[in-house]
């Protein structure tokens, strides 16, 4: 038996010198899957045989995402990894491929290069789910729509289970906004830099609820709309806010910031849904509602 092809490794892996429990016992399945295949063929019943590159980068990715292999740290050089999983130079670099598409890992070039784990980044899996939404052609008022649900849950989950740091971040940011707010806006551009600026409070609402999978929702769609406003600033003309407008605004936020420190979730919760209902009710004074959202340059 050659031990470094995959299609001659045994399930056992033994017999290799590498216990059953390896790596290379891991992609030993390829042998028993294509078994199974043609058991399955003879029967009738289509079955896809797991490629070798997918049986490795699921081995790696397990590592990664229950935190076994934690971010920063390098994999083992491809000599290792290659003699370690018992397949070629291509099939390894497939896998290596197939994780850094994940956002998993990032491949290095160089004297000290290789795969470095990292974990992966909302970002990335927000202009995906983006891209999704604009292939479906949805509009901004489904956005903000999803929107208005999910962020006033956070901020009540975030004023009930605030914390120190989180107030005194909450607190700061808000001072920074109100003090920009009061030197007024000269220019539409001002004021739609401002506007964007205002989403950093949006991201702490939605971080420092302490509930991930909330926290995900709300900046992916912080996200979204973050990249719909930069594209829409060359066609939509952002006129400043009345004075009046602004400090309703800017209100809301010390308003917030005050029921968060008194832990007060369902204040903030009631608040911020007006909140966001009027400054929905703002951006379609520029924008029209059934504009498809739109995420590319």
């Amino acid at each position: 038996m050659n031990c470094s092809t995959v299609r001659s490794v045994s399930i056992a892996g033994a017999s290799c010198g590498r216990p059953p429990g390896s790596a290379a016992a891991i992609i030993a399945r390829v042998s028993s899957d294509a078994d199974r295949v043609r058991k399955s063929l003879s029967a009738g019943v289509s079955v896809r045989t797991p490629k070798a590159a997918e049986q490795i980068a699921r081995h790696l990715r397990g590592l990664i995402v229950r935190g076994e292999t934690a971010p920063g740290t390098m994999l083992s050089s491809e000599k290792a990894l290659l003699d370690e999983f018992g397949v070629s130079r291509p099939t390894l670099r497939e896998a290596f491929r197939i994780l850094e598409n994940e956002g998993l890992i990032v491949v290095l070039t160089g004297a000290r290069g290789g795969a470095r784990v990292q974990l992966p980044d909302l970002g990335v899996v927000s202009r995906q789910i983006g891209y999704y939404l604009q292939a479906q052609q949805t509009t901004l008022r489904d956005l903000l729509e999803a929107r208005a649900e999910f962020e006033p849950i956070c901020a009540r989950l975030l004023a009930e289970r605030r914390s120190d740091d989180t107030l005194r971040e909450l607190d700061e940011l808000v001072a920074s906004l109100i003090a920009d707010a009061e030197k007024g806006f000269a220019t539409g551009a001002e004021y739609a830099a401002w506007v964007h600026s205002t989403r950093a409070l949006h991201e702490l609402i939605a971080e420092g609820c302490g509930n991930n999978t909330l926290a995900a929702q709300a900046r992916s769609l912080s996200e979204m709309l973050g990249a719909h406003r930069r594209v829409s600033l060359r066609s939509v003309d952002y006129r400043p806010g009345s004075p009046e407008t602004i400090a309703e605004i800017v209100a809301d936020y010390a308003r917030l910031a005050e029921n968060v420190r008194s832990g007060d979730g369902g204040a903030a919760e009631s608040l911020w849904r007006e909140h966001l209902r009027r400054s929905t009710e703002i951006v379609f004074r520029a924008q029209d509602p059934d504009t498809v959202v739109n995420l590319l340059d």
